[in-house]
């Protein structure tokens, strides 16, 4: 037979080989099949690698998802379920060849109707989908569900099986193909999950009600908590953003939310007769013609030596539903075709799909871990009863602090020794970034004083946070929406709940600003892996000594972070869109004369490629005026192209400069307003260090708590 076997890990797909082996010996156990349609996963590329949590010994057959026909039945069964010829599909370690094996338990009979590349994909996303909505969630007519990554393959699964129990469905998808696979699969409404305000369009198409079920596999269930309805679900399917959130659960307690986890492959160990029934309404659906096949068709792969091709489209995450594999058979299968079983009947095919899985999973055969279970069962969450209504929640603080980074928790930390109780606002994703500001997006921290061997910037972050929390401050994971600073009490209300106006006697604004990002492609991959906006933190990093990095920008600002470079690296480009620079004449002439550092006008980087160890390698270049591009080696990228301060609250109200930034009385913190003060980068265009943030976070503090004494003073002379 044929068959992609691996005798040790690889790189990546494309490293992957086609080799003649024997046919594989069943166990008394397992069937023979002949594979006619293999299905990708992104867990095989982890295999392959060697980076998955199930990693069979050497040498092993990759793939797992297959469709085909059975060319003989286990030897020590006396009744098997799927005889001589019978078109199955199912999962099993080797689904990358012409034949393979397989346990009665992991496989299933393929539907009526359906083709081989239609069934190869089923066995994963189907379950996994059915069994969160309508076990773990209660799907009903009426409910409205908002399905995350709705075009990949359990998302496709899911926006059937939502509409097919009555619900309205609106899919999120970051393409526009992948958007309108999603509708043409059923969806009601499809957002683009790149906008980022993306809950306040699920909350416009709700009403302001939000939704009452969230279907999320790839890790939006903090940014979800926003549009989702009081007593709503939100489904944690799994995390193929690649990281596990942090959930602030005040957000689940104030509108009683529910969060449900779904682990399908637990199923067949706790809850048996449930696989069952999952299988029995997912027939039922097909059946009725509400459920069809979710197969790529966009591209098509044909033969095993299309395997590389297909993982690496799937990793790429330009594919939607699933990605599935063709593999022909040569004159072998002629004799299997001949002896094909008539198709079954739908209703044959339904208590078929229910004896197998009953007898099969009341055995002590495990098989491999499938992807979720579901039944008909009445759905535990009732309407809530009537309460009377709540007013208005007003809560008054002497000082506030908008912001999560330094420059916000070192005012913290003063104000909160000086006993004035300060009230933090961290942000739920404030422009942008969680909270803890830009330092939660960096690596290695090593210019911060007081840690010699440096520091993660996330762990720095959650150190600051914690001793602020240690002498009193109150921190509210939630966003200020509106600042009035017309009168006094300054008035605020959060995102959250706008109707609840909440008041100050000062504040501190510290809420930063943001590096402009030039979305090229790989540069979410490589962020803080090589690339970075700034050379003065991150210059220093062992990944960019002695190597060829390069800067974009033509600024004065581009000019200092490449000599600053040139310390580091080997040689320093500077990539610059014009005839010529913008910096002053004095930083344009350093900059030229340097010895370490070359000048490309007319060019733009297009393009960031890296390395098998996941770090940046290379950067495509483009000459703007002939349209040549090339490819040149480049361990780093830094972006001098500015950044934006987070001042849209305060437009209009406080004096700004002509780039947004805050003004500030030259040596404090004080504001064009009296009583408000601003710390951190949303005033300083200049540093843009934590340890300067930090800085002038003392500085406000210092500064308010004079401001509020002075208040007191007042207010005690009044009343005399």
């Amino acid at each position: 037979m044929k068959g992609i076997q691996l005798a040790e890990y690889i790189k990546g797909p494309h490293d992957l080989k086609v080799t003649t082996l024997p046919d594989p010996t069943p166990k008394p156990d397992e069937y023979l099949i002949e594979v006619h349609a293999a299905a990708t996963n992104f867990f095989d590329l982890l295999q392959i690698q060697g980076k998955y949590q199930h990693q069979p010994p050497f040498p092993w057959i990759s793939g797992a998802e297959f469709a085909g026909i059975v060319l003989a039945t286990p030897s020590g069964s006396k009744n098997p379920k799927f005889p001589d010829g019978s078109r199955v599909f199912g999962a099993t370690q080797g689904a990358y060849a012409t034949k393979t094996t397989a346990k009665e338990v992991a496989m299933l009979p393929v539907p009526k109707g359906w083709s081989f590349r239609e069934a190869a994909g089923l066995f994963v996303t189907a379950p996994t989908s059915y069994g969160a909505l309508v076990v773990r969630a209660g799907v009903k007519a009426g409910d409205v569900v908002l399905v995350h990554a709705a075009a990949g393959g359990v998302g496709l699964a899911a926006v059937q099986i939502a509409k097919a129990f009555g619900a309205t469905v609106i899919a999120t998808a970051g393409t526009k193909r992948k958007l309108e696979v999603a509708k043409a699969f059923g969806a009601d409404h499809v957002i683009d999950y790149r906008d980022e305000k993306w809950p306040e369009l699920v909350k416009k198409l709700t009403k302001g009600k939000g939704v009452d079920i969230v279907y999320d596999p790839v890790g939006l269930v903090d940014k979800s908590t926003k549009c989702t309805a009081w007593n709503g679900r939100i489904l944690i399917v799994g995390f193929a953003a690649g990281k596990i959130e942090k959930i602030a659960m005040n957000k689940v307690l104030l509108k009683n939310i529910s969060l449900v986890g779904i682990h399908w492959g637990q199923y067949s160990v706790h809850e048996k007769e449930t696989v069952v029934k999952v299988w029995e309404g997912i027939v039922e659906l097909i059946d009725q013609g509400k459920f069809k096949g979710t197969k790529f068709t966009d591209s098509k792969f044909v033969g095993l030596e299309s395997v590389p091709d297909a993982l690496a489209a799937l990793g790429s995450r330009g594919t939607w539903g699933k990605v599935v594999v063709d593999v022909p058979q040569g004159d072998q299968s002629k004799l299997a075709r001949r002896r094909i079983h008539t198709p079954l009947l739908p209703h044959q095919t339904a208590k078929l799909f229910s004896s197998a899985f009953r007898r099969t999973l009341r055995s002590s055969a495990t098989g491999l871990s499938v992807a979720a279970a579901a039944t008909s069962f009445k759905s535990p969450y009732q309407k809530a009863k009537e309460f009377p209504a709540i007013g208005k929640r007003t809560m008054h603080s002497k000082v506030v602090i908008i912001g999560s980074g330094p420059a916000a928790h070192t005012a913290a930390v003063y104000l909160a020794r000086a006993e004035l109780k300060p009230v933090l606002y961290e942000g739920f994703l404030a422009n942008g970034t969680a909270a803890g500001g830009q330092l939660t997006t960096t690596t290695e921290v090593e210019n911060y004083p007081g840690f010699p061997d440096g520091i993660m910037g996330q762990e720095l972050m959650d150190k600051m946070r914690a001793q602020s929390e240690r002498f009193g401050t109150q921190i509210i994971t939630e966003t200020v929406a509106k600042l009035d600073l017309s009168s006094r009490p300054f008035k605020y209300s959060t995102e959250w709940s706008p109707e609840e106006e909440h008041t100050a006697d000062a504040i501190i604004l510290a809420t930063g600003a943001s590096a402009r990002r030039l979305g090229l492609p790989g540069e979410d991959k490589y962020w803080q892996n090589g690339i970075s906006a700034c050379a003065v933190c991150d210059g220093a990093v062992p990944i960019f000594r002695n190597k060829p990095l390069f800067v974009i920008g033509g600024g004065d600002s581009a000019a200092e972070e490449a000599m600053f470079l040139t310390k580091y690296g080997s040689h320093v480009t500077v990539l610059v869109r014009r005839d010529k620079l913008r910096a002053s004449s004095i930083m344009a002439k350093r900059l030229l004369n340097h010895k370490k550092v070359s000048v490309r006008f007319h060019s733009v980087g297009v393009e960031v490629k890296g390395d098998e160890k996941g770090l940046m390698s290379h950067i495509v270049v483009k000459n703007v005026q002939t349209g040549q591009e090339e490819t040149l080696e480049a361990n780093g990228l830094f972006y001098a192209i500015g950044h934006d301060p987070a001042t849209q609250l305060v437009k209009g109200q406080l004096e700004t400069d002509e780039e947004g930034y805050v003004v500030t009385k030259p040596g404090t913190t004080f504001t064009s307003v009296e009583g408000v003060f601003a710390a951190g980068d949303v005033q300083d265009k200049r540093y843009r260090q934590a340890i300067t943030s930090a800085g002038t976070g003392c500085m406000a503090a210092l500064e308010a708590e004079k401001y509020l004494e002075e208040l007191e003073d007042k207010a005690s002379e009044q009343k005399l």
